[in-house]
């Protein structure tokens, strides 16, 4: 995916930040390949902070710190929020069925409540802030429903996906709840990335057999 000259928009679940009684940045390995491999255009981040904040003026001043460090842009979210999204959905029953282990998985009805919500939460920040020419990189199976939102809400924007674990073959993708809601979300992308030919290839045959096409 050929990028354009506006800002790149690097869209993690979390924010490679440390809040304490200020903000500043935390050790990520994303953070520091990004870095270094993109250093002739504007480049910010979107992510949740890594803290529950309740209350708005804790919020704006987060926010007003998070302008000097290259513009990056919070996403708030709550205990409950963070418990279904991330702990529920996202890392009790994506990662163990992206890892082959499905004796891990399980599953609660509320949690996909949870984890549709914050990738429509992340959608409208990004959509309320991206300029025409910006190119958006959402990264893993935390945002798998982002790009699709996204491009519903602004159909003229690059986005553009990376997939941070395996993908498994279709024989194990197929016992995930949702399962085709995930593969259409990642399909909103211009371009998906992965690691190695092998789990494009299994992207590509769950994409076949779920979707016909």
């Amino acid at each position: 995916m050929e990028c354009a000259m506006g800002t790149l928009i690097n869209v993690t679940y979390r924010l490679p930040i440390s809040v304490g009684k200020s903000v500043r940045k935390a050790a990520d390995g994303l953070l520091g390949t990004i870095d270094h491999a993109i250093r002739d255009r504007p480049l910010t981040w979107v992510g949740w902070p890594g803290r529950i904040v309740t209350l708005d003026q804790q919020r704006e001043k987060i926010s007003e710190d998070l302008k000097t460090m290259n513009g990056h842009i919070p996403v708030f979210l709550s205990q409950a929020e963070l418990d279904g999204f991330y702990y529920g959905y996202a890392n009790s029953c994506i990662w163990p069925a992206l890892h082959y282990m499905p004796q891990y998985m399980h599953y609660e009805n509320r949690w996909w409540k949870n984890y549709t919500a914050v990738n429509e939460r992340f959608a409208d920040v990004i959509a309320g802030t991206a300029a025409a020419d910006d190119t958006i990189w959402v990264h893993d199976y935390q945002l798998m429903l982002l790009p699709r939102i996204l491009r519903e809400k602004r159909p003229g924007l690059r986005i553009g996906f990376f997939l941070h674990t395996p993908f498994p073959s279709y024989e194990l993708f197929r016992t995930l709840p949702h399962r085709e809601d995930l593969v259409l979300g990642l399909l909103g992308a211009d371009q998906v990335g992965f690691h190695t030919f092998g789990y494009m290839r299994h992207f590509r045959s769950t994409v076949l057999r779920l979707l016909g096409y």
